[in-house]
């Protein structure tokens, strides 16, 4: 079970005088439990990568705890920890390096050939592919040699962050369908990291909702429907990024359900029910 605490990040903004900081994530809370589907959702902008990295251990937070089965990570142990997860990235064509055959790339991860015939088996990878560079593949190839470079290890967690985004649709429904397949048996923990709503609802079972770098709902996708104004936009495909309100909530600005309230206040988490929560003054 991987869990963040508390978890802030912030970056100095860059510029030769510039002492100015800027928070990317704010007071993060997730839990991911083993063998489940995580959706991490929100709009370019939202925290989603950043959120993305800190999970995948490629950075730390600037306070908060990131714990890997109530153990916490820190600088001197976070190597331990990172062997547990393996990532798949947006564009396989920029992941994939292009002087490598697909085969090289997968003896990076695992040296054993028999062991890379079997998850190619698995990935739905024909052995001649394995001979060819990268821009040699189509998207969707490249994209499952990525997927089974990050198995080969054997990781607990994978973390894909939108891994489907840069495929046409066609393609993108295969690799949605592959990593269900693979998954039966929920040998491994997805992190679905997308700005799709609709299609992190069908590969997950939780999802988190992020805006301007917190987390502004959580659901259960089996039991409930999102209520959040912001939420629900998504769901209907609707941009709404724009300046955020710096003194009430957040998402004011777009929100055609504001009450006056909004402006200034700041809402905290509303429990709906023991696996639904929402920060909107409209569930008080």
């Amino acid at each position: 079970m991987i869990e963040l605490k508390s978890v802030y990040k912030k970056y100095k903004i860059k510029g030769f005088f510039s002492k100015d900081e800027i928070y990317a994530l704010k007071n993060i809370d997730i839990t991911i439990e083993n063998g489940k589907h995580i959706g991490i959702i929100g709009e370019s902008g939202a925290g989603k990568t950043t959120l993305g990295k800190i999970l995948s251990l490629i950075e730390m937070p600037t306070s908060g705890l990131v714990l890997f089965d109530n153990k916490s990570v820190t600088k001197d142990n976070v190597r331990e920890f990172r062997k547990k997860i393996g990532a798949v990235f947006q564009d396989p064509s920029t992941s994939l390096d292009p002087r490598f055959t697909a085969m090289a790339t997968l003896k990076e991860a695992k040296p054993d050939v028999n062991s890379i015939y079997k998850m190619c088996e698995r990935v739905n990878i024909k052995k001649e592919l394995l001979t060819k560079h990268p821009h040699q593949l189509s998207g969707g190839e490249q994209q499952r040699i990525a997927i089974a470079r990050a198995l080969l290890p054997n990781p607990e967690y994978l973390l894909l962050d939108e891994a489907t985004s840069a495929l046409d649709m066609s393609t993108q429904a295969k690799i949605i369908n592959l990593l269900c397949d693979i998954n039966r048996d929920k040998r491994y923990t997805y992190i679905f990291i997308s700005h799709d709503l609709k299609l992190a609802n069908f590969i997950s079972d939780k999802i988190y909702v992020l805006y301007g770098g917190e987390v502004i709902e959580v659901y259960d996708k089996a039991n409930d429907k999102p209520l959040h104004p912001y939420t629900v936009s998504l769901l209907k495909d609707a941009k709404t990024i724009e300046k955020e309100n710096s003194e009430g909530c957040f998402f004011y600005n777009v929100c055609k359900e504001r009450k006056n309230i909004c402006k200034t206040g700041k809402p905290s988490f509303k429990q709906i029910n023991s696996h639904h929560k929402l920060k909107c003054f409209l569930y008080d």
